[in-house]
């Protein structure tokens, strides 16, 4: 979580852009542009469901606090992971939210939730462009662990699957650069005291 000084003014979009990680998802074939913007309404959609629901539920008011914890630890993030998983699955399919799609949303933007990252945005272009941003150099590493471990290739397959009529080979991937200037930007942000990073 970003925590901002006053009387930052303009300066708080730049830090905002600067803790922004564009993640491509591309599929061979490519999708037809028809089912590309279906995918991503659906993932739009069930984003702004699960963002309206943290801001309301007390479940996960709870489970949002009890992160904050001193003694939280790997246990006790994996418990409030899973609560928080099923969670917004439930929410999902009482919104009409395909199951295949919720599921995976809830379980990745469990995930998200625990470790402070955030979807900022999702375009297209040459493939579905899905932008996170990461609260901490800590959210950071775990969204490159997201993508390295296969955890996000995973759940935008079963999504794409679930949606379309053809099996397409999905892949994850962020650019070097891209990459590089989010860490240098976190990195020079915490040390110069512009936000803090909470454990």
């Amino acid at each position: 979580m970003l925590i901002f000084q006053t009387g930052l003014g303009d300066d708080l979009m730049l830090i905002c852009a600067a803790a922004v990680v564009p993640v491509h998802v591309v599929t061979c074939p490519p999708l037809e542009p028809a089912a590309e913007k279906e995918i991503m309404a659906e993932i739009d959609r069930a984003d702004k469901l699960i963002k309206k629901h943290k801001q309301k539920s007390t479940v996960v008011k709870e489970q949002m606090r009890r992160l904050k914890d001193k003694d939280v630890d790997d246990y006790k993030r994996d418990t409030i992971e899973s609560l928080l998983s099923t969670e917004f699955q439930t929410v999902l399919l009482q919104h009409g939210v395909r199951a295949g799609v919720a599921t995976r949303v809830a379980s990745m933007w469990a995930c998200n939730t625990v470790y402070d990252i955030h979807s900022a945005m999702i375009e297209s272009g040459a493939s579905i462009v899905v932008h996170f941003r990461c609260g901490s150099v800590r959210a950071l590493y775990k969204l490159d662990e997201m993508i390295t471990t296969g955890f996000i290739r995973a759940v935008f397959t079963d999504i794409i699957h679930s949606m379309t009529s053809s099996t397409p080979t999905v892949d994850v991937y962020v650019k070097p650069d891209d990459f590089d200037f989010v860490l240098s930007s976190l990195r020079s942000l915490q040390d110069s005291g512009l936000f803090l990073e909470l454990k």
